[in-house]
């Protein structure tokens, strides 16, 4: 009996200018790689593990489909998109910066009475 590897590999980096403003879900599947993630992405598929495999799966994230394009051109597959490989959904990051700016935050130390 042949043994199944299974190769979980994170989306590399995103492009930074994007952090901050992301509002909706819809808006975070839409980031994509920054120049240094591109490049990262494509010296993953270099790795001498990722040279033959059978199949590629990924999220529909543009960024986790820009990391596996590399490793799917190294051998010649297509990539396997599916949506319950996609990250967790998020909240609105303004709304909840706005709600952390208006609280008033103390920090106590327990040697303090």
């Amino acid at each position: 009996m042949e043994n199944t590897i299974i190769y979980l590999i994170r989306h590399s980096e995103q492009l930074r200018e994007y952090t901050n403003i992301v509002v909706s879900q819809e808006e975070n599947e839409k980031i994509v790689l920054s120049v240094e993630g591109e490049k990262r992405a494509e010296r993953l598929s270099l790795n001498s593990e990722l040279i033959n495999i059978s199949e590629i799966w990924s999220s529909s994230y543009s960024r986790a489909v820009g990391t596996a394009k590399y490793i799917a051109y190294k051998n010649n597959l297509k990539i396997n998109i599916d949506n319950r490989l996609n990250e967790r959904k998020l909240r609105r990051f303004r709304r909840i910066k706005d709600v952390r700016k208006s609280q008033r935050t103390s920090i106590y130390d327990r040697t303090n009475n």
